[in-house]
């Protein structure tokens, strides 16, 4: 009961395109205090959150996927967001989470678990048989996250973020 209390001054809706701006600063800050240690500053002190807003804008034109945000009910704020759809790589059958955010003062209140819960709850409407996210390696906070959500490890692949070598891990979900 504490937990919902404490999501009481959280609450999340559908992202609509006029949450494309704010949508972009939440990203670059959850980048920056997320990713610090992770990818050269360079990366994260040089976000374009206005370039990020205008390709915010065309994801939220997409119907055919999931998009959500998070928001501080007192004020209104943007403090997390997540969007879902097709997975990149498997097809259509499976859902892919491909991003979700929060910032850090919004953290370790639930709304993780509540974004990921719309998230497969949208799979399932969508008769999508599994799901997989993708994830730096390194991001340990967000590695535990995944696995306390019940996914397990699945493939890894090579990759970059703005040139920076990465590796990607997955996670899967067989059904959701």
């Amino acid at each position: 009961m504490l937990a919902r209390l404490e999501l009481d001054r959280f609450a999340i809706r559908p992202a609509t395109v006029a949450d494309a701006g704010a949508i972009a600063r939440v990203q670059a800050r959850s980048w920056q205090t997320s990713y610090r240690g992770i990818l050269p500053d360079q990366i994260l002190d040089t976000m374009d959150t206005a370039r990020r807003a205008s390709m915010r804008r065309e994801i939220l034109l997409d119907s055919d996927a999931l998009n959500l945000v998070a928001y501080e009910t007192t004020f209104g704020e943007l403090v997390g967001f997540c969007n879902a759809g097709p997975s990149r790589r498997q097809g259509g059958h499976v859902g892919e989470l491909y991003e979700i955010y929060i910032v850090d003062h919004a953290k370790r209140y639930g709304l993780g678990r509540e974004l990921f819960e719309g998230t497969t709850a949208w799979c399932r409407a969508q008769q999508m048989t599994s799901l997989i996210i993708w994830v730096l390696e390194a991001n340990t906070y967000a590695r535990r996250f995944y696995e306390a959500m019940g996914g397990r490890e699945g493939p890894r692949v090579q990759s970059s973020v703005r040139g920076y070598p990465v590796i990607e891990q997955s996670y899967v979900w067989d059904a959701v």
